[in-house]
């Protein structure tokens, strides 16, 4: 019900748990009754911004399932936002956000008696459920991108942000809904009062997602998703395939395209995502590194 067992692995200096009374937290879908009710979380972010945003430079909700990866030549974040602050006086970094999809590769059969299509019964006459391997982390099975960086326009609607407190005075999930700019009174603009739109170029920006870094949202992929495989993970299916299979790296995107499944490969297979190099071979080994040193002092 928490995350106090990961949360207890790190010391006090690198990581504070505060204990939420609320619990008022439901993720219904747009179009349907009280989407986004998530008061809790709501009220959680605003009192940590108002009691920690005083003591750092820099700020971020994110959820487990999110992963912001250093791209580039970029190996840390502190970098990356130094160069925004100090250099280019912003102060806030954005990131487009898209699902996901679990490689192929990493999955394994799964049963799961609480949902029709993974019974022992249906798995007789149909394809067997799939789940993520116990030995691989959520960031190796996950690094496959249906959306190939950099991301259309369009999936900035549910961005995350990395922004200062200073001039973020009020933040909600995905966005600065009151800055120092937008506080701004009238008696305070030099007799010129121009009313700008409340996102501010020359203070905020989306991310370089080759050179600098990028979010990766490993949202689980249920195995009752992964049932229809084989009517979804071919060229043309009605519908999107939900496990990953990578399309070569000189494959161009086309936005206009990816929902009529045409992708392939050069032997005319379909495919449905790009993978992440760096994270494959530089962030990876690194995750399982550290993950066997925690294991290892348990």
């Amino acid at each position: 019900d928490d995350l106090s067992s990961v949360t207890n692995l790190f010391p006090p200096s690198q990581v504070t748990r505060i204990e939420w009374p609320a619990t008022i937290c439901n993720n219904n879908r747009p179009a349907h009754n009280d989407p986004g009710e998530r008061s809790s979380q709501y009220a959680a972010e605003s009192a940590c911004r108002t009691r920690y945003g005083p003591y750092t430079d820099w700020m971020a909700s994110m959820d487990p399932d999110e992963y912001f990866v250093p791209m580039g030549n970029y190996t840390n974040w502190k970098e990356i936002l130094d160069k925004i602050d100090k250099e280019e006086g912003r102060k806030v970094l954005k990131f487009r956000s898209t699902r996901a999809r679990p490689l192929l590769g990493t999955l394994v059969p799964t049963y799961d008696e609480g949902a029709e299509e993974c019974t022992h019964e249906m798995a007789k006459g149909h394809n067997q459920c799939l789940a993520k391997r116990e030995d691989k982390t959520y960031l190796e099975t996950y690094n496959c991108e249906y959306i190939k960086s950099p991301k259309p326009e369009r999936f900035a609607r549910a961005m995350k942000q990395f922004y200062r407190p200073d001039f973020v005075l009020s933040h909600f999930v995905h966005y600065s809904t009151v800055t120092t700019d937008l506080a701004t009174e009238k008696r305070h603009t030099k007799g010129t009062f121009i009313q700008h739109a409340t996102t501010n170029n020359k203070k905020e920006r989306f991310v370089d997602e080759i050179e600098e870094g990028v979010l990766i949202h490993a949202k689980t992929t249920v195995p009752a998703e992964t049932f229809s495989r084989d009517k979804m993970c071919k060229l043309n299916a009605p519908e999107h395939c939900m496990v990953g299979i990578p399309c070569p790296d000189h494959l161009p995107f086309s936005d206009a395209l990816h929902t009529k499944h045409v992708f392939h490969d050069e032997k005319g297979e379909f495919c449905n995502c790009w993978m992440n190099h760096k994270v494959e071979r530089y962030w990876v080994p690194i995750l399982n590194d550290a993950l066997s040193k925690v294991a290892s002092s348990l």
